[in-house]
């Protein structure tokens, strides 16, 4: 599942870069800031996080790419809400959001697709670091 996320969201952050409306950018930036309240408050946040990679993909305009993501959210709902649970991976992941949401304020596709890339990739590791598995190349 990592590796197909590796595959298709930097690719999507790119469409979305290149795509993204100043309404779309002004709701990722709050779902963002709802993000950090929560998580400097100890609170879960899945929901934000979700909604942020949703939203990306809509700003994609790829209603293809859309559904998939969906699909990969609904079967990672349950892991994710754990993986999130600890205050550094959830520092991680407002870091690689706040690198994304940068990326696409710029309209900068490569600087979207990095950003996202460089997501997953940590997150793969961060998940195959708790079961005991090696690194992601």
């Amino acid at each position: 599942m990592i590796e197909f996320r590796g595959l298709i969201e930097p690719a999507i952050a790119a469409l979305a870069a290149e795509r993204v409306t100043q309404p779309q950018l002004t709701e990722l930036g709050e779902i963002f800031s709802e993000q950090e309240r929560k998580v400097e408050a100890g609170e879960p946040y899945a929901e934000e996080d979700t909604r942020f990679h949703e939203l990306i993909g809509e700003a994609s305009r790829n209603e293809l790419l859309t559904t998939i993501l969906g699909v990969i959210w609904d079967v990672l709902r349950e892991s994710r809400e754990q993986w999130l649970q600890t205050n550094q991976r959830a520092h991680s992941s407002l870091d690689a959001h706040r690198r994304i949401l940068a990326a696409l304020a710029a309209h900068d596709p490569d600087a979207a697709r990095r950003a996202a890339a460089e997501h997953i990739k940590a997150v793969g590791e961060g998940i195959l670091r708790l079961i005991g598995g090696g690194k992601i190349t």
